[in-house]
């Protein structure tokens, strides 16, 4: 009995999981952009944000997106993440069905139990698999932004000495 339920909350689990992988590759909040600190930007309705497939800006209310769509023109950072949630999402649906197969209530034909603890073996690994790619994916347009945020904090700094003198 506590076998089945560890199966069934690990396939819920791993469902929701795959489920948020595809929200995550459709949302465009990735990078969050101001020119101040983020409550003084929320106040004057100034956020933007930075994502896979567009680029938003939201002031005075209004919420405008410019999709990405020249393929050629972006940075190599985002089209790696895109490959690799792609990857992730399409990755997911095998591991699924796999781990669906491997519940205690569904029976296929005859199949000895070795057949079924493979086929679980085998949605595991998809699925650690699936994580490693989009923590990569994640890391990397964490590690562009925070290069950015660095680049422009220092000629910032640089373009003020400039100016004061």
């Amino acid at each position: 009995m506590v076998a089945t339920c560890l199966q069934v909350v690990g396939f819920v689990t791993s469902f929701v999981g795959w489920i948020g992988v595809i929200v995550t590759t459709s949302t465009n909040d990735w990078v969050v952009t101001c020119g101040y600190t983020i409550p003084t930007c929320r106040k004057l309705d100034e956020l933007g944000s930075k994502g896979l497939w567009a680029d938003c800006v939201m002031a005075t209310g209004l919420y405008h997106c410019k999709p990405l769509v020249d393929i050629l023109i972006l940075p190599g950072y985002v089209q790696a993440c895109r490959a690799l949630m792609i990857a992730a999402s399409v990755l997911g649906l095998p591991a699924i069905l796999l781990l669906l197969t491997v519940l205690p209530c569904i029976r296929m034909g005859h199949e000895p139990g070795v057949a079924k603890y493979r086929r679980a073996q085998l949605a595991g690994v998809l699925l650690i698999l699936l994580g490693y790619q989009i923590l990569w994916a994640r890391t990397e347009s964490s590690l562009h932004s925070q290069h950015l945020v660095q680049f422009k904090q220092k000629y910032l700094e640089d373009f003020s000495c400039l100016q004061g003198d």
